[in-house]
């Protein structure tokens, strides 16, 4: 993750805050060095850094395991979560009129995001097989738990729908 958002800092000349190490006690956000304006371009470089992490886990040629599938889905991302969290606890406690607009941007490219991950049939064939082969794997039972949740994220929000189907959720979603 780190190694992304130094990239995008030096591909833009630009620093934003929330693509960059905090160096703050406990992490916080440097919430003096934060403009709506940073937003944004951190919200956008964390759904691009997720998706190629996402890609890089269908591309995986090892054959789909707890680790290099589901482990891997729950820690991508860590960007876009970083970015929005902080987006969303000061947007709820400390809003304005451009925190607003910007939540208001923010829902229907999160949820295309969201979409572009979980109906991922790619994605979802790996998860599936994991799913499938769990009875065989010695997963202790917060594994399990993780395993279970995962699957049901993945086939409550439509991964096993048909194409056309997908096509009509999406549209709803957004």
């Amino acid at each position: 993750a780190g190694a992304s958002m130094l990239a995008w800092s030096c591909s833009t000349g630009l620093t934003n805050p929330l693509l960059t190490d905090y160096g703050t006690p406990y992490d916080i956000p440097p919430f003096e060095k934060i403009t709506a304006d940073h937003y944004m371009p951190a919200v956008e470089a964390g759904m691009a850094e997720q998706l190629a992490e996402i890609e890089a886990i269908v591309n995986n040629p090892e054959a789909p395991s707890f680790e290099n599938t589901i482990e891997a889905v729950e820690y991508s991302g860590s960007t876009l979560d970083r970015v929005t969290l902080c987006f969303y606890n000061l947007e709820g406690a400390n809003t304005n009129d451009r925190m607003q607009e910007l939540a208001r941007q923010f829902s229907p490219m999160l949820s295309a995001h969201s979409d572009k991950i979980l109906l991922n049939d790619r994605l979802f064939q790996r998860v599936k097989a994991v799913w499938d082969d769990r009875a065989n794997l010695d997963l202790n039972t917060e594994q399990s738990t993780w395993l279970e949740k995962g699957f049901k994220a993945f086939t409550r929000n439509g991964a096993l729908l048909h194409e056309q189907q997908k096509a009509a959720l999406i549209e709803i979603t957004q």
